[in-house]
């Protein structure tokens, strides 16, 4: 359902907070019209407005718009949850290397909830079968290339531009920490990690369509860390550094 994109409205917001209230398949059903209009319209016109831009980072970006891949379900798999609710809470635009699958490698997103609208950029270790770009390419690069990253982390995450923090699964329980690790034990061992901005329902230009150029901006920023912490071609110095100009 293609859509022109004129950023995220508050019914894009108001959804969710209803579906909080009103999680159950009664509820979306009666309000599938305003999901596809105000989520996945939304979406939908986001996407085709990077995609030029998104291209030009990488031609092998994924821009199809096909659930699972450039979008999340909205539907949870409930079959082994303590929560039964049907429904997520969130919506997400994932940006990937269509040559890996979504989970496998670093990736840009843009993520709708009810209280918020984050852009950013995320890593996460594999949950089951073969090893991610973060166990093999990102934890060994992170002990070839410290400087270089060192380099990588002052000029695109610190200086308060973003939100960044790190999750590791510890005694049995997913644990968040906010920040960056500070010890090169916690780079080895993180399961992920978190680089992004937050925008508020009421941010300034949100709900306009120059929002798109914001995020494009925002994925450009982050594209090193994409590059950094799973590209394997044999230029990826080269990739990096045009990138980072």
């Amino acid at each position: 359902m293609p859509a022109t994109f004129q950023g995220f409205q508050p019914d894009s917001f108001l959804f969710f907070e209803e579906l909080a209230r009103n999680n159950h398949k009664a509820w979306f059903d009666a309000n599938r019209a305003r999901y596809d209009q105000h989520v996945v319209g939304t979406f939908r016109g986001l996407l085709e407005a990077l995609t030029p831009a998104l291209l030009k980072l990488n031609p092998h970006f994924e821009v199809g718009g096909k659930t699972n891949g450039s979008f999340s379900r909205i539907n949870r798999d409930i079959r082994f949850a303590k929560d039964k609710s049907p429904y997520k809470s969130n919506f997400y635009l994932f940006v990937y290397d269509s040559r890996h699958n979504r989970g496998h490698a670093g990736r840009l997103y843009v993520g709708l909830s009810a209280d918020c609208l984050t852009v950013g950029f995320n890593i996460y270790a594999a949950w089951r079968g073969p090893k991610a770009a973060l166990e093999t390419v990102f934890r060994k690069r992170l002990e070839s290339e410290r400087k270089a990253f060192g380099t990588l982390l002052a000029r695109v995450v610190r200086g308060g531009r973003f939100e960044t923090y790190w999750h590791r699964e510890e005694k049995g329980d997913w644990a968040q920490h906010p920040g960056l690790p500070r010890r090169v034990e916690d780079w080895q061992t993180l399961q992920a990690w978190v680089v992004r901005r937050v925008f508020l329902p009421n941010a300034r230009g949100l709900a306009t369509a120059g929002f798109a150029t914001t995020v494009e901006g925002i994925f450009r920023d982050l594209y090193p860390l994409v590059i950094f912490t799973s590209a394997t071609t044999p230029k990826w110095h080269a990739e990096l550094k045009n990138a980072l100009r």
